[in-house]
């Protein structure tokens, strides 16, 4: 750790604005917050062993851009932050449709297909339940959510089969990132519209700023595989 001050910097800025999260300090997560992205990506700058992915960068990007939105104006930008981190799950979701091309789909054995439709069915029942939640409440920009939750199940679902069809540290960050993105979006929604939770708050804000972790590590492993 101690030749890895970039990573250092972005674990203490993340502590730092949890801090300011959980005791509600705007100050704190003013100044950490714009530190978080930039410190992770430096960070994959420092440890890339091949070659640089755009693919990344532009991603991390739209992230740091959608971050500083929600700083500004979370609430009179709501179209715009859900428009910039849709643009980055879907150079994402590129990512992973390529993944899953060069592993190439083969058997998959009973359990573990088994696995894979209980995950497909549960991140499907979640969308459907949110929509419904939605409809009811006549939430506006309904079909821009929806399209949203749609990426989403995606990135799961492809992640999850990835994950099933070879195991490895690479796969399981590629999971781990899409998940802490469902999680971290699924809270964001439902904080803002229905039920003001001190503990949602803190769910969304955490898996969002670990997804980034996890988002650089699969990169970086990438990189390597590739």
């Amino acid at each position: 750790m101690k030749n890895k001050p970039a990573l250092i910097m972005y674990f203490i800025a993340c502590m730092v604005y949890m801090l300011g999260v959980v005791l509600g300090n705007n100050e704190l997560m003013l100044v950490s917050k714009p530190v978080i992205v930039p410190a992770i990506f430096f960070y994959y700058l420092q440890e890339r062993k091949i070659k640089f992915s755009w693919t990344y960068t532009l991603i991390t990007i739209l992230f740091f851009t959608g971050d500083m939105i929600v700083l500004i104006d979370s609430e009179n930008l709501f179209v715009l932050i859900i428009a910039v981190f849709l643009l980055a799950y879907l150079f994402f979701l590129k990512g992973l449709v390529d993944d899953l091309v060069t592993l190439r789909l083969r058997f998959i054995n009973k359990t573990h297909l088994f696995a894979l439709l209980i995950c497909v069915f549960f991140l499907i029942f979640l969308l459907i339940s949110i929509v419904d939640v939605l409809i009811e409440n006549k939430t506006e920009n309904l079909g821009l959510i929806v399209l949203y939750g749609i990426v989403l199940v995606s990135l799961g679902t492809l992640a999850s089969l990835n994950y099933i069809i070879k195991p490895s540290r690479y796969t399981t960050f590629m999971i781990l990132a899409s998940l802490s993105f469902v999680i971290s979006d699924v809270f964001y929604i439902l904080k803002k519209d229905f039920l003001e939770i001190e503990i949602l708050d803190y769910l969304n804000n955490f898996t969002q700023i670990v997804s980034y972790y996890f988002l650089t590590q699969y990169y970086l492993l990438k990189d390597l595989k590739n």
